[in-house]
């Protein structure tokens, strides 16, 4: 999946709000990207957007790609793939 930063930001305000700042079940603390949808959940409150460029399902840590996100200039395009149960997320 390649998509570009700031996209990938505005996703990210946009799913914060069910993503819970702790949780009793950490697969909360996780976004679901596949299938042309972008999925975070508390349980209580779940938070759909489209996202065209997501194919392969994959989860991702919330917190931690916030924080990566920070640090990557907003013009840049991110790959990131899932293979044998790990990501990797790649910008130019």
């Amino acid at each position: 999946m390649e998509i570009q930063v700031n996209k990938l930001r505005e996703l990210m305000e946009l799913l914060k709000p069910a993503v819970p700042k702790k949780s009793a079940l950490p697969i909360t603390a996780y976004i679901r990207l596949g299938e042309g949808k972008a999925i975070a959940t508390d349980l209580e409150t779940m938070v759909i957007a489209d996202l065209p460029e997501a194919e392969e399902p994959m989860l991702l840590p919330f917190a931690s790609l916030a924080e990566m996100l920070k640090y990557v200039p907003g013009n840049e395009t991110i790959k990131i793939e899932a293979q044998n149960k790990k990501v990797s997320l790649v910008w130019s």
